[in-house]
């Protein structure tokens, strides 16, 4: 017989059983916004579900992260190839073509934890089945494995969110910065204008702020925090940046009605929520109705240039400079169209473009401005007069960015001394290259007490490198100008001078000239003997 107490306890129990409903996953393990990343372990399986990102390295050795997408099938079947995505400057160093189905070489290797470097578990890459930095910074790899293999040896893919998180949103960054394994910062999600990193120009962006991201970062994952499906990839930061190179390599800026801004600490990204459309039965699939990764555009630049600064006015005494694009290019398609915009998400919008023009000797020497600022040239590639538009080819158009300013006092020359580690009486004094902001130097150096940087006598010139030619495969001249071509940073083009301070202090005088011939504040430094 049950008592009333007996029963009193039997409803408190089965009140005690009914089930909890748990609190959002979070996949930061309590890691606050904005605080240093954590560099991250697997001895007990605990972060099994990053198995799937790890270290790209392509056939130059350039460090980059990668993600294993998960395109398993809605059975939950990986019948396909494994694929995995990172940046596409990781991969190459272009802005004009759109890679296709290339061969690859390199390797990713995965379980990159801080203490499973004895068991990585490293694949050979394959294919480039699709890369570009036009208008998003991307490249598809096809692995030369299965992805039903790399799931039996216990890598765990990411699936790909539907949807980018809200601005504001708690987001996480993974990334494996070069010669550290696997980190992960916390921050938010936050809006983003478009982005200019010459020759690059990101059309539709996303930033944070998360810590920890540096060189090797690029192409690592944004995830959502509570159910870490991968949202977005890394692709640049101004962290690091030189503010006077704003705009150019390594120094993104955001660019807003025009203006070109710099956001300091401020990492950028692209979306990858489309290519859930792009995977059939765990297969890239090329239909251009419903994967707006095609079709594609390849554009050749013909004898290219540093990247313009014009001067809508000039002062007295300075060079005037007729604002025009020049542009001579190549193009794989029998006709393109092309316009000019002060927003690059309009090159993806089919309206105001040119009639088609014939692709035979393409030139496009439109004037530019004259209003002051950023301004965008959008060109693409069409098959006929009648081709209908569609959504991969305009997101594929090709945009180039200039910027229009008016004259001023050329950037502040940017000369880097340090002490000779091969004689401790010299040093070794380097004048760095920027065009168009710094085209050239003048200097001169001598004894501290009896050099006078006033005087204009005495001053030496240091040009801009010209660019040097180099033979194609059919026997033709290509010109690369140095500071464009992957394969010479531009370090190459500094020019370097060993000095001896072996009995009295040296000074050394120099001015900064621009594209316009704007000189400089005089910079002068004083090397003293040791």
């Amino acid at each position: 017989m049950n008592t009333p107490s007996s029963l009193f306890g039997a409803l408190l129990a089965g009140v005690l059983c009914v089930p909890v409903l748990a609190s959002p996953s979070d996949f930061g393990a309590n890691l606050a916004n904005l605080t240093p990343s954590r560099l991250l372990t697997n001895d007990r399986g605990q972060n099994r579900h990053w198995s799937g990102v790890g270290r790209v390295r392509n056939e130059t050795n350039t460090l980059c992260t990668a993600s294993l997408l998960d395109t398993r099938n809605g059975e939950g079947n990986a019948t396909g190839p494994a694929y995995i995505i990172t940046s596409s400057h990781c991969i190459h160093r272009t802005n004009e073509f759109v890679h296709k189905d290339m061969p690859l070489k390199g390797s990713i290797s995965f379980n990159y934890f801080d203490d499973t470097l004895a068991t990585l578990k490293t694949y050979p890459l394959k294919t480039l089945k699709w890369s570009s930095s036009q208008g998003v910074d991307l490249a598809i790899i096809e692995l030369d494995s299965a992805l039903a293999t790399l799931i039996d040896n216990g890598i765990t893919p990411l699936k790909l969110a539907e949807e980018a998180p809200a601005d504001g949103s708690d987001i996480l960054a993974l990334s494996a910065p070069a010669w550290d394994t696997l980190r992960l910062s916390a921050c938010t999600q936050q809006a983003s204008a478009e982005i200019v990193e010459q020759p690059y120009v990101w059309r539709v962006t996303m930033k944070n702020q998360c810590q920890g991201i540096a060189p090797g970062s690029f192409g690592g994952p944004l995830l959502n925090r509570q159910s870490n499906e991968i949202f977005g990839i890394l692709g640049t930061s101004t962290r690091g940046s030189n503010a006077d190179k704003k705009c150019q390599r390594d120094a993104p800026c955001e660019v807003k009605n025009g203006i070109a801004t710099r956001h300091a600490d401020s990492n950028y990204g692209s979306p990858v929520t489309f290519l859930r459309s792009c995977f059939v039965e765990g297969v890239l699939h090329s239909n251009i109705d419903t994967c707006d990764l095609y079709p594609t555009t390849v554009i050749g630049f013909k004898n290219p240039q540093p990247i313009k600064q014009y001067y809508v006015t000039a002062n007295k005494g300075s060079k005037s400079i007729i604002p025009t694009w020049d542009l001579r290019f190549t193009i794989n398609t029998p006709f393109y169209r092309y316009k000019t915009t002060r927003r690059a998400i309009d090159c993806e919008n089919p309206a105001l473009y040119s009639a088609p023009v014939a692709a035979e000797n393409a030139y496009i020497n439109d004037p530019i401005g004259p209003q002051t600022g950023m301004h965008m040239l959008c060109v693409v590639g069409v098959e006929s007069a009648e081709q209908p538009v569609t959504p991969g080819m305009m997101k594929n158009a090709l945009t180039l960015a200039v910027e229009l300013a008016e004259p001023g006092p050329a950037r502040t020359p940017d000369v880097s001394i340090s002490l000779d580690k091969e004689g401790l009486q010299a040093y070794t004094v380097k004048w760095k290259m920027a065009p168009p902001f710094m085209s050239r130097y003048t200097y001169k150096m001598g004894p501290a007490h009896s050099t006078d940087c006033l005087r204009p006598v005495g001053y030496l010139a240091i040009p801009l490198p010209r660019p040097e030619p180099e033979d194609d495969d059919e026997g033709e001249d290509i010109y690369h100008h140095p500071l464009e071509d992957q394969a010479i940073t531009p370090a190459d083009d500094d020019f370097i001078q060993i000095v001896s301070t072996n009995t009295h202090p040296i000074k050394i005088c120099t001015y900064a000239y621009d594209q316009a011939d704007q000189p400089s504040t005089l910079r002068v430094d004083i090397l003293k003997p040791r």
